[in-house]
């Protein structure tokens, strides 16, 4: 049977009507949740780290644009006024995710790009150092990587923990760059604590929000954060190439326009000028269909977080781990702190054959390269019946 929890969702101050949940009261359905994603019940649904299920009400809000752009023309003065009010619907739908304000959110095409516009924005002089681990992604690591040749920094990767981050902290340390949640094992960082430390040692922080932001509530200014960046894609299952970078108002300084752009400045009857918040590091020509299933995606799955979605969904990946190990003997990818990713490997099982053996069940997870592990993403759409037949066909594929 199906959790529900209920909730009043009034309509917020200056939004429109017409998105359902909107105005009545929002009960956590699961099956509800499932009919407005076609693609969980097409198959079952464990790669949200990748990308996310696409909700119904996206792809319509999608069609609708590309329909209305082939009929009428793509631009003209309403559609441009329209284009602005819809950045401006995503940039809000982004700072409501992350209990921060809309001027101090920067619109982006993925969280690599995020990560980009700190790392090249902040200015580094050789003999400068960055602390990251070895368990962060190349969307991380590639662009550290650049920036310590171009500048002759050096970046230490140490063991994700507190206490080795703290260990290599000096005060040669410019910036801490590290995940919320690490996208091999799920582990949840405690990044409140790793602030703390970098910031008595004079270091900023730059954390990677892919596998956190839409999985689990995050606040990146009680965290103490100084960048944050976020996935449109993955967990909160908006369309490809968006996302967004979160800057701490005393940090914007810190960081130039790395693309200056059309943009990035404010433009009126007297001439451009810089702006003063955030929006001067968004990137450049943002896809206006992309963003109206981004404000759809949004919305529709700030509902759900609201009528407790993320909490049956952590309760539900703690239930995976159990049966992996008691059902197929599986032995899952330790976290001290874990999330709603669950990682695993199977005796004798090669993870990359053991994941397509599973996809051409209809079972859709993937393998970490370099780490000889399978990840399932567990989201609010899930149910009992997908982990049984995650578990049925892994058992039939290593028998």
């Amino acid at each position: 049977s199906a959790e529900r929890i209920t909730e009043t969702l009034p309509r917020r101050k200056g939004e429109e009507k017409g998105a359902p949940w909107q105005d009545r009261p929002m009960p956590f359905s699961r099956e509800q949740v499932r009919r407005e994603l076609p693609s969980v019940t097409s198959s079952v649904y464990l790669n949200a780290g990748t990308f996310g299920p696409l909700p119904e009400v996206a792809a319509r809000a999608m069609r609708a644009r590309v329909d209305a752009s082939f009929e009428r023309g793509r631009i003209g003065t309403e559609e441009y006024v329209s284009f602005v009010q819809l950045t401006e619907r995503a940039r809000a739908g982004f700072a409501r995710t992350l209990h921060a304000a809309p001027e101090e959110v920067a619109l982006q095409h993925c969280t690599t790009d995020g990560v980009n516009v700190v790392l090249s924005g902040k200015q580094f002089s050789p003999g400068d150092e960055i602390i990251t681990t070895t368990h962060e992604h190349p969307g991380l690591l590639d662009p550290l990587e650049e920036i310590a040749k171009r500048f002759g920094v050096t970046a230490h990767l140490v063991e994700p923990t507190l206490e080795a981050i703290s260990a290599r902290l000096n005060p040669k340390t410019k910036l801490v760059a590290i995940s919320h949640v690490l996208w091999t094992n799920g582990d949840v960082l405690p990044v409140r604590e790793i602030c703390g430390a970098a910031h008595s040692c004079g270091a900023e922080v730059l954390v990677d929000g892919a596998q956190s932001v839409g999985a689990i509530d995050v606040d990146p200014r009680a965290l103490g954060v100084d960048y944050y960046t976020v996935s449109g894609q993955k967990w909160l299952c908006g369309p490809s190439g968006t996302g967004a970078l979160w800057v701490h108002p005393d940090r914007l300084g810190n960081v130039r326009t790395p693309w200056p752009s059309y943009f990035s400045k404010a433009r009126d009857a007297k001439g451009a000028r810089e702006r003063s918040d955030a929006h001067r590091l968004d990137a450049t020509t943002l896809s206006t269909t992309s963003l109206h299933g981004l404000v759809a995606s949004l919305d529709w799955h700030d509902a759900h977080k609201q009528s407790g979605a993320l909490e049956i969904s952590a309760r539900l990946a703690e239930t995976l781990r159990a049966r992996l190990v008691s059902e197929v003997g599986a032995t899952p990818f330790q976290a001290t702190h874990p999330s709603t990713i669950v990682s695993f490997s199977i005796p004798n099982a090669d993870p990359p054959a053991l994941t397509q053996k599973l996809e051409k069940e209809r079972v859709l997870v993937r393998f970490i390269p370099g780490f000889s592990c399978v990840r399932a993403s567990i989201g609010f759409w899930n149910d009992a019946s997908d982990l049984d037949r995650l578990l049925a066909v892994i058992e039939r594929a290593v028998r």
